[in-house]
């Protein structure tokens, strides 16, 4: 082979395993930059949950927006009426309502504060003796109520209430009444007509409202699960 055809023969050889090398480079690049991609999809998911749920030992978790809360069914309200959603376990209401809860309701009025939540604080004791037609309606933050339970995705709250009146709209807000919660320690977290002591509740249903009509509320069976099952109850800003 004369020299001539040798040299060529090599820059043709090396021509060929640089543009080999040049393809692999451009196809690792490719590779870690799907890998890069699918990193960040995957941290901001983590970053959109956000929380973890709680749990017996930690009732209630919090992140910015969002308040979750560890509670278990009451079937006596199946059958009992009641003005109470949700109240911690150990206050006075503690075994007056549909849920059981097993968080502290202080701990829950800052867990809200944490989550950004501003609260209404409009209504005091007197306003609870409201004669019908004078009621108010608790003031605060609006609020989408959610539970769920193994087994159950995300419902509306208002689902897990029979009304004797039939269908309505509810309206939760974060009423406060901290100062009154600490005095009177019923427990209240969630009380299905305007409260001034529970921490949150339905304005649609202003105060008074079920003093004068005390067989309005019941857990539904239909929807709840047996006694004793632990729900979640999550609370996010309404839209």
């Amino acid at each position: 082979m004369s020299r001539k055809k040798f040299a060529a023969l090599l820059c043709a050889c090396a021509a060929s395993m640089a543009l080999f090398l040049m393809a692999g480079c451009s196809s690792n690049a490719a590779e870690e930059t799907a890998t890069d991609d699918t990193a960040k999809e995957t941290a901001a998911a983590e970053a959109t949950e956000g929380i973890e749920d709680p749990t017996p030992e930690n009732p209630i978790t919090v992140t910015d927006g969002e308040v979750r809360y560890l509670a278990e069914v009451n079937e006596v309200f199946f059958t009992e009426s009641t003005r109470h959603g949700v109240v911690f376990k150990d206050g006075s209401n503690g075994e007056k309502s549909i849920l059981r809860g097993l968080g502290d309701e202080k701990e829950f009025y800052q867990a809200m504060l944490d989550a950004g939540f501003t609260p209404g604080d409009n209504l005091v004791a007197e306003d609870m003796k409201a004669p019908e037609g004078e009621g108010k309606a608790v003031e605060g933050d609006k609020l989408n109520i959610t539970v769920k339970w193994e087994g159950q995705e995300e419902i509306p709250f208002q689902d897990i209430v029979k009304c004797t009146e039939g269908d309505y709209v509810s309206d939760y807000r974060f009423g406060g009444n901290l100062e009154s919660a600490k005095q009177n320690n019923t427990g209240c977290v969630v009380c299905l007509d305007s409260c001034a002591t529970g921490i949150t509740s339905d304005a649609t249903w202003v105060t008074g409202t079920t003093n004068n009509k005390p067989d309005l509320f019941y857990g539904n069976g239909d929807v709840l699960p047996s006694d004793g099952t632990r729900v979640i109850v999550t609370f996010r800003p309404a839209e």
